[in-house]
């Protein structure tokens, strides 16, 4: 009678279902991890963005600070009256300080050429010279500072005069000034200007295409 009665359900050969695994938990913890730490990051930023915000915009001010009453410096001259043959060309300049603060003359390196017109090549751009190298170093000056001329070593030829009196060339007036302004800063202001033949005579001043430049 026994081994006719069919088997029961609790029977242990039967296999019950287990409940699954959820494999999102460990995704989630992971999330939440990289979430912290993108949160601390940007809360991080935030603070050094405040706390660096006041030093930047020191900094600014002082750059504007600077631009707006530093030395700036121009060059100006007065060309011959006469053109001479066997005379040294001559010119008489003045550089001024245009700008809010007193401005040392370091140096001032200029020349007279005559050279094609119109100016088909650039002349030389010189270099300042070192700080030692000046002896008066406490010439200071605001406004206009007179110089004494300059004067060509080489007298005028015959066929340079005739090359201006023909629109062939003209006298050209060039070089650098190099100053430093109250914040010990150096800076240099490069010139050239000319002096054509026109109606007999030389013109008044004229400024180059290409060679005045200022820092």
């Amino acid at each position: 009678m026994d081994a006719d009665q069919p088997t029961s359900p609790s029977s242990p050969d039967i296999l019950v279902p287990q409940p699954s695994t959820n494999p999102t938990a460990a995704d989630e913890r992971s999330f939440r991890i990289r979430l912290a730490v993108f949160g601390s990051v940007v809360i991080a930023a935030v603070i050094g963005a405040f706390v660096g915000y006041p030093t930047w915009q020191e900094y600014i001010s002082q750059q504007e600070a600077r631009l707006e009453l530093r030395a700036y410096v121009e060059a100006r001259a007065l060309g011959p009256t006469a053109l001479k043959e066997g005379v040294p060309p001559r010119v008489r300049e003045t550089i001024k300080n245009i700008g809010r603060t007193p401005a040392y003359n370091d140096d001032i390196q200029a020349s007279i050429t005559v050279a094609d017109y119109p100016l088909i090549k650039t002349f030389e751009r010189v270099t300042c010279p070192p700080d030692d190298s000046q002896p008066d170093k406490r010439k200071w000056f605001v406004g206009k500072l007179t110089r004494p001329e300059t004067v060509r070593e080489t007298p005028l030829t015959a066929e340079e005069i005739t090359a201006i009196q023909t629109a062939k060339s003209a006298l050209y007036y060039h070089g650098t000034v190099c100053y430093r302004d109250i914040f010990h800063e150096r800076h240099r202001t490069d010139f050239c200007m000319f002096w054509k033949w026109d109606a007999g005579r030389l013109s008044p001043s004229l400024s180059c295409n290409e060679g005045n430049k200022a820092d």
